[in-house]
């Protein structure tokens, strides 16, 4: 019965505002119900309990060029970061705008989540039912592998006074989106932090006392994990204890009970750590409901991190236009506070919706010009582990995957990979932009699950590794040349100084290429010195020295290094 008035009161309001026309917010209902099978209405009192409501940023283009200042050594804006107020009253909607929008959903029920200190975006809450009569949108129920599914039937609409101010809406369905990237077929062999530092260049920067110390890195997450995995890990391989600090935005999803989300977590909260360890390590860990949108929303908004790492996929195809701007709009914001934000290219090659579709594609969360993708290499190591002492680097594409790489759909090519020479590729943003290790097979990452040390791999791995060298780097930038608060989108100077290297024909304009044989995933590197064995691609040129031997059933043990060549010579 209470229901029932409740949708009485809602129709009320409804028709009370009749008179306003209405604006359909197109692109909501996903494409994926198309290979679904309908199974009625869902419940009106079905909690939908993390909408998203986006109304964007405002002077996009200003916000872009500012970026690019904070990038450029000639500007005065040079590394001068925007606080929180700045952004929102710059680059956010105006306050009565945002209030206009906000009060619309509590008139009609809605109860607010969480705000947002920039004014992008709004949380609500509601049923099926207050959807259904305030925005139109009947929810409706699908089934697909055994499971049950609640989307929108129909696009959501607005009045026009407030459509105007609403970019789209994330949230009215529960189907799965984002897939953890980490890779573990399996391998005898494995790299321990102090291999990746090695191999990097990173161990010169520890050698000379940095630790990341008054720097902070954010790992996003939507899983928990056992301390007692963490502790396993630091007692083996490295020679301090790690201390991630756990931050919930809303509930606790406790340790999910897939492989891969349990792997991912540990990876990443294990490898972002592992460089720096005065850094603090924040693990931002999503909701249920809130999932990957909210843990990274949260990192940006409280400023978690001067480093995000983000070891998350979604095919950008598959992807409405709203998610893009979603994740677009954020990553934004946190280039322009000081943030560096790294997102994993993806393990499939070319071919970022597979299984699904075959057609080439990249992962939307790392297509956005405002993050670093970071995609995957491979080195074959000698027969009992070592590494071998002349050492070719290539593109990552074996029996556990490839490396993510080519060109966005949704983002056009930015300025700075224009000016280094990539517009010849396309017209779409290029990714990814560098790479590390990332086979599971040839290397692989150790990690600690379970109580017992694993073998892994993914685009995944090398993406919160470099999250955790890079806050040594922030500590150098500090400590030479008063640079404080973060990096921010390194990305401009990065391909400044990479189109100005010694060999010109070794930079050649590919940050992705496709193989020429019909049937093949695409494969791609990042910036590189050499583009036979890369596909033309442009990576910062390294060589590891070591590796580390190592069962899966039983916890890897280190062997010593050798020197190799650095790749932070600049810093």
């Amino acid at each position: 019965m209470r229901i029932g008035l409740a949708t009485a009161a809602l129709l009320a309001l409804a028709t009370a505002a009749a008179a306003e026309p209405l604006r359909q917010l197109r692109g909501t209902v996903p494409r994926a119900l198309a290979a679904m099978t309908p199974a009625g209405r869902a419940p009106a009192d079905l909690r939908l309990g993390h909408v998203t409501v986006l109304l964007g940023l405002r002077h996009r283009r200003t916000l872009d060029a500012l970026v690019a200042a904070q990038q450029d050594r000639r500007s005065p804006l040079f590394h001068r970061w925007l606080d929180a107020a700045e952004i929102a009253d710059r680059f956010g909607p105006r306050r009565d705008e945002y209030e206009r929008v906000r009060g619309w959903f509590v008139a009609h029920g809605f109860e607010v989540v969480r705000d947002s200190q920039f004014r992008i975006a709004l949380v609500v809450a509601g049923t099926a039912a207050q959807v259904e009569v305030a925005l139109g949108a009947p929810i409706g129920r699908f089934v697909h592998g055994g499971r049950t599914y609640h989307a929108p039937l129909a696009d959501p609409s607005l009045p026009e006074s407030i459509a105007a101010s609403v970019r789209g809406v994330v949230g009215l369905d529960d189907l799965p989106k984002f897939r953890p990237l980490a890779a573990f077929p399996g391998s005898q062999t494995a790299l321990v932090p102090s291999d990746f530092a090695a191999a990097y260049g990173v161990a010169p920067l520890q050698a000379a006392g940095l630790t990341g110390a008054g720097h902070s890195i954010a790992v996003v997450a939507r899983s928990n994990f056992a301390d007692t995995d963490v502790a396993l890990f630091s007692s083996n391989f490295l020679s301090f204890q790690l201390a991630p600090v756990r931050v919930f935005p809303g509930a606790d999803p406790g340790i999910l009970a897939e492989e891969g989300e349990r792997i991912e977590v540990l990876l990443d909260t294990q490898w972002a750590g592992s460089l720096a360890p005065g850094a603090t390590l924040d693990v931002v860990i999503g909701s249920p409901h809130g999932d990957i949108p909210e843990a990274l929303i949260a990192a940006i908004e409280n400023r978690a991190g001067d480093v995000v790492s983000l070891s998350f996929g979604l095919c950008e195809q598959a992807a409405p236009m709203v998610t893009a701007e979603l994740f677009d709009a954020f990553y934004a914001v946190a280039n322009s506070q000081g943030q560096t934000v790294l997102v994993a290219s993806g393990d499939d090659g070319g071919r970022d919706c597979a299984p699904q579709s075959l057609v080439p594609a990249v992962s939307l969360l790392a297509s956005s010009p405002h993050v670093v993708a970071v995609g995957g290499t491979s080195f074959a190591l000698n027969l009992d582990g070592s590494v071998p002492g002349s050492l070719v680097e290539r593109v990552w594409e074996d029996s556990g995957g490839a490396g993510g790489g080519g060109r966005s759909l949704r983002f056009g090519m930015p300025r700075y990979q224009i000016a280094a020479g990539l517009a010849g590729l396309s017209s779409g943003r290029a990714l990814p932009d560098l790479a590390v290790a990332a086979s599971p097979v040839d290397p692989g990452y150790v990690i600690v699950e379970g109580g017992l040390g694993r073998i892994v791999g993914g685009t995944s791995a090398g993406t919160p590794a470099l999250a955790s060298a890079l806050a040594l780097v922030n500590q150098r930038l500090e400590q030479r040349h008063g640079v404080m608060g973060g990096l921010g989108q390194l990305l401009p100077d990065l391909y400044r100084r990479a189109s100005r290297g010694p060999d010109p024909a070794s930079r050649t304009s590919s940050a992705w290429c496709r193989t020429a044989a019909a049937g093949t995933r695409a494969r791609a590197s990042g910036w590189s010195s050499r583009s036979s064995s890369s596909c033309g691609a442009i990576t910062c040129r390294r060589r590891s020295r070591s590796a580390t031997t190592a069962k899966p059933s039983a916890m890897p043990t280190a062997r010593p290094m050798g020197s190799a060549r650095s790749a932070w010579r600049s810093v």
